[in-house]
């Protein structure tokens, strides 16, 4: 099938994983943080104490192997389902809160578990499935939705709750949540086991996981995606204080992220077009390496808006290319069976980053009161996860956990679209 035959097939399927996405786990990056200056202000919360949010990811470390292990067994519309109830009754309880940090800390933590239900672990799998020729430009559309909602939700919801109040802007956010998740479950295709899967023996979870735990690619896409990512509590919930120390109003500080969405789009789009049509770990390394530049200069003294938006813009890259980089290389080197079997282990990985990074960060910001030094370690940690991506063979040989003789040709196995709804 064409390039272009396989994205008019698969349109449904595209358009359900994407509008999933973007409401889902991955668009609370992109609003969180434009609640933060608000919340800390009103409840007079310190920025080391409320830098330890991100230790919140811990907790979806131990949820997100079943979530992918469910995903596999069970298919995208009924694990999705969690999330997409979960997600806006936790907005909800956020509106709610009085002030208490461990309320907060707690809502935060239950977003994160039942988010991961509409995480790219669940949601990516239809693209792993329904495409081959197209995948990188299939996995960009489907990544790059929640960049594309958060740039236009950053300045609207900033817009609301100078109207209403931050209250309200975590209810109008709920709705939105509600609605497109909902909408997405919908559309996705129904599907039904190919003859040879339902034919076959399940394997065991433990053999599963052991051929991903001893695979050289595994570790390779989990260290170096732990190092790319340990910035993610800048994104998550410390942008819009780490731009307000460069003196910028509101309105400013929303502008920034917006062009950090902007950067996450352009990241996304050159990503994925690259990796269908060149060798995978040279379009890794260089996806990964060039936000490790934006890090440094927002690092510097040089704090004027379009060095400002310049820096933001490249860090945003780092953020759109590793969502399909995760996706396409678990796509690329492991059988579909238990393609989110994989993947929820590479996110646990970039959990745990959020989570070591949240720990330095809120290190950082009570030894020197300033997030130049975080931004500077970052950097370097981004600069070395590029290069490890160099390490990945070049060519895909067998994938892992494709199929025994004992169980049916693995061409058959490795090529049958498995349930996704």
């Amino acid at each position: 099938m064409s390039y272009k035959g396989e994205l008019r097939r698969n349109v449904r399927s595209l358009v359900a994983a994407s509008l999933g996405s973007g409401a889902g786990l991955m668009l609370m990056s992109y609003t969180t943080t434009v609640f933060a200056p608000f919340l800390v202000k009103q409840f007079a919360w310190s920025r080391a104490q409320y830098a330890l949010i991100g230790l919140s990811m811990l907790f979806s470390l131990v949820a997100l192997p079943f979530i992918g292990r469910l995903t596999d067994r069970f298919g995208v519309a009924r694990t999705a389902l969690v999330g997409a109830l979960g997600i806006p009754g936790c907005l909800v309880a956020y509106s709610l809160m009085t002030g208490s940090f461990a309320v907060y800390f707690a809502i935060s933590t239950a977003i994160l578990v039942l988010g991961s239900f509409t995480s790219p672990v669940v949601y990516t799998r239809i693209i792993a499935a329904d495409f081959k020729e197209a995948r990188g430009l299939a996995l960009t559309v489907v990544t790059i939705a929640p960049a594309l909602f958060g740039a236009i939700a950053a300045p609207v919801l900033t817009q609301v709750i100078e109207a209403w109040g931050w209250r309200a802007g975590y209810r109008a956010l709920a709705l939105f949540v509600l609605a497109c998740s909902l909408l997405a479950i919908w559309l996705l295709p129904a599907s039904t086991k190919p003859a040879e899967v339902r034919e076959s023996t399940p394997r065991p979870a433990r053999a599963d996981y052991r051929a991903i735990l001893t695979s050289r690619p595994f570790w390779i896409i989990f260290v170096a995606m732990f190092l790319c990512t340990l910035s993610t509590p800048l994104h998550s919930s410390q942008m819009g204080l780490m731009l307000g120390d460069n003196h910028l109003a509101s309105t400013q500080v929303a502008a920034m992220i917006s062009v950090y969405g902007v950067g996450t789009i352009v990241g996304r789009f050159a990503c994925g077009v690259a990796l269908d049509r060149f060798s995978a770990p040279p379009v890794a390394v260089i996806s990964m390496l060039l936000p490790a530049l934006g890090f440094a200069l927002l690092a510097t003294s040089l704090d004027a808006l379009p060095v400002i938006a310049f820096s933001m813009f490249l860090v945003g890259l780092a953020v759109g290319a590793e969502g399909d980089l995760q996706s396409y290389l678990v796509a690329r080197h492991f059988d579909l069976r238990i393609f989110s079997t994989t993947l929820s282990l590479v996110y646990c990985g970039v959990f745990a980053a959020s989570a070591f990074g949240a720990a330095i960060v809120s290190l950082t910001l009570k030894l020197t009161d300033s997030f130049d030094l975080f931004l500077t370690l970052i950097a370097i940690a981004v600069a070395i996860g590029s290069a490890i991506f160099a390490l990945l063979p070049k060519a895909a040989s067998a994938k892992v956990g494709e199929a025994t003789d004992a169980d049916g040709p693995a061409e058959h196995r490795s090529a049958s679209r498995q349930p996704i709804g």
